[in-house]
């Protein structure tokens, strides 16, 4: 068996728990961190809902995250990653890592099986973008009704000229410059 920086040579039991608990078919690899008791599960975003269900019914009943990475530069493609963990086996933690395109950004919601990703999927549709089908809430939450503009977390997003054109006419404001007098040295006043 080979091993990764961090972890024992040995069987690794939560490795394996997460390898069986897993439907065949679903998932590409499970890997582990070099972080102890750190895990990587890499599927194709079609499996989010039943890779999310058999973690839950494994006993990862702790939903952390969900994270986004534009690849903007690199390849076209937002990559989702799932943060849960498991309570009741010492919190061992599994970040579920899936990609999708950046021109239709859509992957199913997991709300239902893990309630505390509602409000982390409208975060995502709200600052990237990303759909998540089934999802009976997307709407802007933090932006609310002052925002007009792109989803301003995308990194083809220049904000310095979003800026500029919504409330500067296009326009570079500069405020002037007030000098003043540096005080006196003590002792000469």
């Amino acid at each position: 068996m080979s091993t990764v920086e961090g972890h024992a040579e040995g069987k690794d039991e939560i490795l394996e728990l997460i390898r069986r608990s897993l439907p065949p078919g679903k998932f590409k690899e499970v890997v582990p961190t070099r972080w102890p008791r750190r895990y990587i599960v890499f599927i194709d975003a079609w499996a989010i809902r039943p890779v999310m269900e058999a973690l839950k019914a494994a006993g990862f009943d702790r939903f952390v995250a969900i994270e986004a990475i534009d690849w903007y530069n690199i390849e076209p493609v937002f990559e989702l990653l799932y943060y849960v963990e498991s309570v009741k086996l010492g919190g061992p933690l599994v970040i579920v890592r899936t990609k999708i395109p950046r021109n239709n950004p859509e992957i199913d919601t997991i709300r239902d099986i893990y309630p505390l990703a509602h409000w982390q999927e409208i975060e995502n549709y709200e600052f990237f973008g990303i759909r998540f089908r089934g999802h009976p809430d997307l709407r802007l939450w933090i932006l609310e009704d002052n925002w007009e503009g792109p989803p301003p977390l995308r990194k083809d997003f220049d904000t310095v000229k979003y800026v500029l054109e919504t409330y500067y006419g296009g326009k570079k404001w500069e405020r002037p410059v007030k000098r003043r007098e540096p005080p006196p040295p003590r002792g000469e006043e």
